[in-house]
């Protein structure tokens, strides 16, 4: 019988949870399955736990190699992979005991190349559904243009909420920049439903996402390479949206240059201030001039909305380079 859903669990140092997502996995109701796991150079025991599930379930498969980050792991078990589907999930979330069931029923059911659905935050409980256009199949590019703010709502995140047509990824040669830390699964998926023709959205919570986990890479306070991933996202980003033409369309075009203000800036502001012995006003001058939040800005211009007077004077400040303004409120706020 020809595997039908591929499932890829990168594996580094958790140890604490990996029984748990196995035993999840392996329990589903539905059985087509063949579960590749990557253990990417944990220095703790996931390597002989995956072991012990690989001699108990001949449908697990394990893959031992040097540590090379997250989107390393995905892409060899990607390489490994032979089912008509892949599904990616992390060691430390959960999933419903229907989760491969229902994301299999809807893909076949309306021969969709993907299928996106809602998840849950662990421990805060927020149910978050696509921002998508829901309940219907759409083609890949007006899927991602129906979402209003599909950049500052986050709906280009999370792989591990989709179920994935292995073919395109294979024959399109869509793989995880290993270069990028920070949003790789965007990149990921704005490139797959780019290439996609039938896509659909479910607002079905089917996914646990732990968001408190002390053991994450992103829960480190100063990530040095935080940037450097952060420019070569953006680039790929504004290149795929350019090369699909999705850059002709305002909501979309306007929706990127403020989630780069909104969010992306303060990400990196934030990172700054647990940097070591830096020179504030030289630091601020070189991320101000970085060509995401020039783009930005321009785009903008004057019509930024904004939630008060002091908020719209910094943005302005930003805008017309105004550094004594900018190092100022970096000092008073972010110090």
């Amino acid at each position: 019988m020809n595997t039908l859903i591929s499932v890829v669990v990168p594996i580094y140092n958790v140890e604490k949870w990996l029984s748990k997502c196995l035993e999840m996995i392996i329990n589903q109701k539905f059985n087509n399955i063949e579960i590749i796991l990557v253990n990417d150079g944990s220095t703790d025991n996931c390597g002989a736990i995956s072991e012990q599930y690989a001699q108990k379930d001949k449908r697990i498969k394990v893959i031992h190699k040097e540590n090379g980050g997250l989107s390393s792991a995905r892409n060899a078990g990607i390489e490994m992979a032979t089912g008509k589907y892949i599904v990616f999930i992390d060691p430390d979330d959960q999933i419903t005991e229907n989760y491969f069931k229902s994301l299999f029923a809807i893909a076949e059911e309306n021969s969709c190349d993907a299928v996106v659905s809602g998840y849950k935050t662990v421990p805060t409980n927020n149910i978050i559904t696509p921002g998508y256009h829901l309940n219907k199949v759409m083609e890949g590019k007006d899927f991602v243009l129906s979402s209003p703010s599909i950049h500052s709502n986050n709906d280009l995140c999370f792989v591990w909420r989709y179920i994935y047509r292995l073919s395109i990824i294979k024959n399109k040669n869509i793989r995880f920049d290993e270069h990028v830390f920070i949003g790789e699964d965007v990149i990921f998926n704005l490139e797959f439903l780019l290439e996609s023709q039938r896509v659909y959205a479910t607002s079905d919570c089917l996914y646990f996402y732990t968001v408190n986990n002390p053991d994450s890479l992103m829960r480190v306070s100063y990530k040095p390479k935080l940037e450097s991933s952060l420019i070569l996202q953006y680039r790929k980003r504004k290149h795929l949206s350019q090369k699909f033409g999705l850059l002709n369309y305002k909501h979309y075009k306007k929706d990127l240059a403020t989630y780069y203000i909104n969010n992306i800036y303060r990400k990196i502001i934030s990172n700054l201030k647990n940097s070591p012995n830096v020179n504030i006003n030289v630091e601020l001058r070189r991320i101000i001039n970085y060509e995401m939040f020039t783009d930005s800005l321009k785009e903008i211009g004057l019509l930024y909305k904004c939630t008060s007077i002091k908020e719209y004077v910094y943005y302005l400040a930003l805008k017309y380079r105004v550094y004594p303004l900018i190092t100022e409120v970096y000092k008073r706020e972010f110090r």
